[in-house]
């Protein structure tokens, strides 16, 4: 959104990154509106002459009714895991750039959207919220 340039975001979907989990989280376009999802798997197949990458991907859900006034006054924008069962196959190139998210402390399966990671996510997240 800041600008045209193409760009480079490197993410990670693996069970063991030196040693540990790590899944990101990305913000994918598809159909709808864009929405902020999770990476589970990635993996790519070939029908006739064409190569297709895809990723299944667990998304979030962005209608979270109950905000703490703190969190409001401070911008912060909650997201919720869907079920399990309602993970998705997309095509790799609907991924518009990797996201972060902190955990909520105080509600399990809450994530705070880290918009302030540089000026692009920034507006990429106050488009997704209206």
């Amino acid at each position: 959104m800041v600008d045209w340039r193409m760009r480079q975001d490197l993410l990670r979907c693996s069970p063991s990154f030196y040693g540990s989990p790590r899944f990101d989280c990305v913000i994918v376009k598809t159909a709808g509106k864009p929405f902020i999802a999770r990476l589970v798997y990635l993996f790519g197949c070939s029908i006739s002459d064409t190569d297709l990458h895809l990723a299944i991907i667990h998304a979030y859900d962005v209608g979270i009714s109950v905000h703490r006034r703190q969190d409001v006054d401070l911008g912060l924008w909650h997201v919720r895991a869907k079920p399990h069962s309602s993970s998705e196959i997309i095509l790799v190139r609907s991924i518009i750039r990797g996201a972060a998210l902190a955990k909520d402390p105080e509600t399990y399966g809450d994530y705070f959207v880290m918009h302030t990671v540089d000026t692009d996510m920034f507006l990429r997240v106050k488009s997704l919220q209206t």
